[in-house]
């Protein structure tokens, strides 16, 4: 078994399960509030 390989698929199977809950997490109420606010200069986060 070459466990090198083993590690990147691991790694990977991990980054495409964050990157996936990011995209596809369901979205707040605040957040959805901010995104529908007509002063959009708040959704900045400055």
């Amino acid at each position: 078994m070459n466990y090198i390989f083993i590690m990147e698929i691991f790694i990977l199977v991990i980054l495409v399960l964050i990157v996936g809950f990011i995209l596809f997490r369901p979205i707040s109420k605040k957040e959805l509030d901010r995104y529908n606010d007509k002063d959009n200069w708040s959704n900045m986060g400055f």
